[in-house]
């Protein structure tokens, strides 16, 4: 559970950083025998009409993704991937995980480690945390 309160906050925002700067701003080399086009991602998917595309993406309405999530029970899981007394432990530890850096990320996880109290089982949930 330590873990994951250190970590997964900052490898999200790594990610949207890679994914806007890096991934669909990255010019994709023509290939051989390829079907695809090559430039950027982001203006391949604004401009389909200059490299010889269309447009084929398409709006789904509210109530087909409802549908989906009905079926799939995807919202019945919650947004949170630790438990309330855990993470309320965690963050009177550290209050601002957001502004946590990468660098930094191990020295907050082994103050975090090191200051943290576990729950009560009755409180907690089953699992450990390290």
């Amino acid at each position: 559970d330590l873990l994951a309160f250190v970590y997964i906050p900052i490898i999200g925002k790594e990610l949207e950083v890679f994914r806007e700067t890096i991934w669909n701003s990255h010019r994709v080399r023509c290939q051989k025998d390829a079907q695809v086009p090559k430039g950027i991602p982001k203006h391949l998917y604004a401009f389909p009409e200059q490299y010889e595309s269309e447009q084929c993406g398409f709006s789904v309405s509210k109530e087909a993704l409802d549908e989906v999530a009905n079926l799939s029970e995807v919202m019945s899981v919650g947004d949170d991937y630790l438990t309330h007394a855990v993470r309320e432990e965690c963050e009177s530890i550290i209050p601002a995980i957001n502004d946590v850096k990468p660098n930094d990320a191990a020295t907050a996880y082994l103050f975090l480690k090191s200051h943290y109290k576990e729950p009560s089982a009755s409180l907690s949930g089953v699992g450990e945390s390290t």
